[in-house]
């Protein structure tokens, strides 16, 4: 492998300069320290594009993934929600009314990363090297100020989504689940490119996860703050984030906010149920006794809102396949619920449509099968002039209707006028 370094060029000048023609392009971005490395891809090498319908999905995409990371290649990709109704065994009745794949990996062999204001370019043959070089001598291309946008509207009306509220509600007062992510989906449509609306994201949003997959059908563009799983040799960790106020106007306010949530014993609670599903879900591939919280409820600082989290580690088991551990713990338990499998065929039965890759993972894994991926939170499905942005928030025992509508909002404000 050759590189070469560019000096004072960073991978937006890469993005802002993409044209509608070049497909299966990767950027994965971070803004934050503990984040993903920035990495840019494209022309990968092999595409897996599965819609799950076998039993053994699980061999598949193993097999994929150890063939390509032995040829030392770098894979992107995701894995939809959806592939939790496999794993727990149950047949969904929402519609899947955008069809995107279940699985969707590309693997690259050559990739651009940025290292502080340089990128360094990766790669085995010439004619990649010259591919990159000439994007970047690219003119930017004016934007057309006057095409029109319809900005994001709610697809579910406020009637609706108080009737899955009190539904959910009722669940939790039966004992059916303790905890649940209720979510409802938000449409718009536009003309403007998809790299210049993540511009504006990656500006907006002062997270860790962005990134950007563009397929011929389909284009991903995510902002998530959540880590779900991160997998070095046979260290995992987990990150779920519960708990959310808005950030205040004033230094005096914002710091009302966040000890409000410090403070809130709902919000506490919601969180403890998440890290010990969490823990129980580490803790059927991990050593016995290797399974930690490392941090019980840290209070972060995000663009637009005050999170709480939990760190929780283990190391994998050497009998089990790292990949094989990832999969069993999909979809992940801060946007499911508690118990996970219940809280998912309750989904099913009020969200009247399937997830598909939002509340799935979004990630990346290296040459040497480490692997880092996201909770899918703050993504836009894009399918030609169609976007479609899904909000949600847990709901517990405790919970006030009007409060957790208003939440989910706060969470896509950086989106909500992006057009």
């Amino acid at each position: 492998m050759k590189t070469k370094i560019i000096k004072n060029k960073r991978l937006q000048d890469l993005l802002k300069r993409l044209k509608q023609e070049d497909k299966n392009t990767c950027l994965f971005y971070s803004r934050q320290k503990e984040g993903w490395r920035k990495i840019f891809a494209m022309n990968p090498k092999e595409k897996f594009s599965y819609k799950i319908s076998k039993k053994d999905f699980e061999k598949d995409v193993t097999k994929f993934i150890e063939k390509e990371t032995n040829k030392k290649r770098k894979i992107f990709g995701f894995f939809s929600y959806d592939i939790g109704y496999k794993i727990h065994k149950i047949k969904n009745v929402a519609k899947d009314d955008l069809a995107l794949p279940d699985v969707f990996l590309l693997s690259f062999e050559e990739w651009v990363e940025e290292e502080k204001n340089n990128i360094k370019i990766h790669y085995k043959n010439e004619s990649f090297k010259k591919e990159i070089e000439d994007i970047l001598e690219r003119k930017i291309i004016a934007k057309n100020t006057s095409q029109k946008s319809e900005n994001f509207k709610a697809e579910q009306s406020r009637e609706d989504y108080n009737k899955a509220y009190f539904l959910t509600k009722n669940h939790i007062k039966e004992g059916d689940i303790y905890q649940l992510n209720l979510t409802h989906r938000l449409h718009a449509k536009t003309k403007t490119p998809s790299n210049e609306i993540f511009q504006k994201i990656i500006k907006n949003n002062e997270v860790g996860f962005l990134a950007y997959i563009k397929n011929e059908n389909f284009e991903i563009l995510s902002a998530s703050p959540e880590r779900f799983v991160k997998i070095k040799g046979n260290r995992i960790e987990t990150s779920p984030i519960k708990g959310t106020r808005p950030r205040g106007k004033t230094k005096s306010e914002d710091l009302k906010l966040k000890n409000e949530l410090k403070k809130n014993k709902k919000e506490e609670a919601e969180l403890n149920m998440i890290t010990d599903l969490l823990r129980n879900d580490l803790g059927k591939f991990c050593k016995i006794g290797s399974v930690k919280v490392e941090e019980k409820r840290a209070i972060k600082k995000y663009s637009n809102v005050w999170h709480t989290l939990s760190r929780i580690s283990g190391e994998i088991d050497d009998k089990t396949n790292p990949i094989k551990g990832l999969i069993s713990m999909l979809p992940g338990g801060s946007i499911t619920g508690c118990p996970k499998k219940r809280a998912i065929e309750i989904i099913d039965q009020i969200e009247p449509t399937t997830r598909g890759i939002y509340t799935g993972i979004i990630g990346q894994i290296t040459a040497e099968n480490d692997m880092d991926f996201n909770i899918a939170i703050r993504t836009i499905i894009r399918k030609g002039e169609d976007l479609y942005l899904q909000v949600g928030g847990g709901i517990v025992a405790d919970s006030k209707n009007k409060d957790e509508f208003e939440e989910t909002l706060h969470k896509a404000k950086s989106f909500m006028q992006i057009l």
